[in-house]
């Protein structure tokens, strides 16, 4: 597991793209081409709920999983 700090949190990342912070799974991260361009796509940690936001960066869409985790109050980019 990959360890690192976004927006002064320690997140867990796992190869699969699993998302862990405090302990606890927050989602996870896959990378998505669409419209010719890479992006970063977050899913939560329920399959049945579906996120539907592309981030140029994979810590935007870390971001995005500790906002929906009220771990963080808002996302400044």
């Amino acid at each position: 597991m990959e360890v690192f700090r976004i927006s002064g949190i320690e997140i867990g990342l796992t190869e699969t793209g699993k998302v862990w912070a405090d302990d606890r799974e927050i989602g996870s991260v896959a990378r998505e081409r669409r419209f010719d361009q890479w992006f970063w796509r977050a899913y939560d940690v329920d399959p049945t709920v579906e996120i539907k936001r592309f981030f140029t960066s994979r810590p935007e869409a870390i971001q995005l999983l500790l906002l929906r985790a009220d771990l963080i109050e808002g996302i400044g980019f």
